[in-house]
């Protein structure tokens, strides 16, 4: 620290203004921040029957998030193209490593990226070429942790954006990550009654670096060894909990801006079998964390029925659940999970800004 700020006052005394304020904005930088073990006495208090009125949202914490939105990540950055590898570890319930990869991305807009998935259960070569999307080695979506990994890093608000919609407004609040104390914009929802359980997106106070969110579930994520790519705040060590548990442990290895990028990286993969048209095969996990919009659970079920049913259903382009089958479980709940599965609606599913039908399974545990 006392090296950070020698070398700040030397830009200054030299009237270096761009290093002095880089220099200046280090020492701003907090240390390292980490999610604290659970406690086991703190829960969620919820209320089952909210007012039916939304909570008004705070001009001034709508503003901040929009700062938040313009200096972190890659994904806004306007009209520079960047290159990105990064590593990431998986943890189960246990805390041992379930599964472990690397992500390298080329990336120059929204329709045109070169993404390469090396893990040691999927191995996958994306292109966006134009209109039209190219998959060589595996063909399914990517497994929800490997996507989390890449958006943590890229989009660290993407909890933020889906969360928009619906009865939550924006707040301010100061919250306590360990010891480390941070400013935050926080959304209110009129069904989570204890703050621990809102969503929240945390950052430096006097800054716009963000250090901490915490999503719609459980997972609460830090973001350590925090620098800047141009104008963007990218942390390098990225660390996700679920329920106060290790689940994903990310190393941000290269970042750089690559105005430069050889057009070939951009022509279809070697293997790959066409565009990828049809019906798109995506994990639950993304589908119903991401896209669910309404959802309601079975009213009406047999008494003394017990047990786990798998239903794999198929989303239409608008997002209306148009087929649900039950795969197994116990006879007499089939046909009203089914039934109850028909009735939930999805936001549209885009690829490259075009929705397309969606497949997937989830079960129901009914004890």
């Amino acid at each position: 620290m006392r090296l950070t700020k020698t070398i700040a006052v030397w830009c200054c005394w030299l009237g270096l203004p761009i290093a002095c304020a880089l220099a200046q904005d280090q020492v701003a930088h907090l240390g390292e921040i980490h999610v604290p073990p659970p406690d086991s006495k703190a829960g969620v208090l919820l209320s089952l029957k909210p007012s039916g009125s939304k909570i008004a949202a705070s001009p001034e914490a709508v503003k901040m998030m929009g700062g938040l939105i313009k200096t972190n990540g890659l994904e806004t950055l306007p009209a520079t193209p960047w290159h990105i590898e990064l590593t990431y570890d998986e943890f189960d319930e246990d805390g041992d490593n379930a599964h472990s990869g690397t992500l390298e991305e080329f990336y120059v807009n929204p329709k045109k990226y070169r993404k390469v998935i090396k893990t040691d259960e999927f191995s996958q070569t994306e292109v966006a070429s134009g209109g039209d999307l190219y998959r060589s080695g595996d063909q399914n979506w990517p497994p929800a942790a490997t996507s989390q990994a890449m958006r943590e890093v890229v989009s660290p608000l993407y909890q933020y954006q889906l969360s928009t919609a619906g009865d939550t407004s924006p707040d301010k609040l100061d919250w306590t990550v360990g010891e480390v104390k941070l400013s935050c914009v926080v959304l209110r929802n009129p069904r989570v009654l204890s703050e621990s359980g809102l969503q929240k997106f945390c950052f430096e106070p006097g800054t716009t670096i963000l250090r901490y969110s915490r999503g719609a579930g459980w997972d609460e994520t830090v973001y350590n060894g925090v620098f800047q790519l141009g104008e963007r705040y990218l942390a390098r060590d990225v660390e996700v909990t679920h329920g106060g548990k290790p689940f994903l442990k990310i190393h941000l290895a290269k970042a750089e801006t690559a105005p430069q990028l050889e057009e070939s990286l951009f022509l279809p993969p070697t293997g790959t079998p066409g565009p990828l048209t049809g019906v798109v095969s995506v994990p639950s996990a993304i589908l119903m964390k991401e896209y669910l919009v309404h959802r309601e659970f079975p009213p009406h079920l047999p008494r003394g029925v017990h047990g786990k049913v798998t239903v794999k259903f198929t989303v239409n382009k608008e997002g209306r659940v148009v087929r649900a089958q039950a795969t197994d479980g116990p006879e007499d709940l089939r046909k009203p999970v089914e039934e109850n599965v028909m009735k939930w609606q999805f936001r549209p599913f885009l690829i490259l800004d075009r929705p397309v039908e969606v497949e997937s399974t989830t079960f129901y545990n009914i004890q």
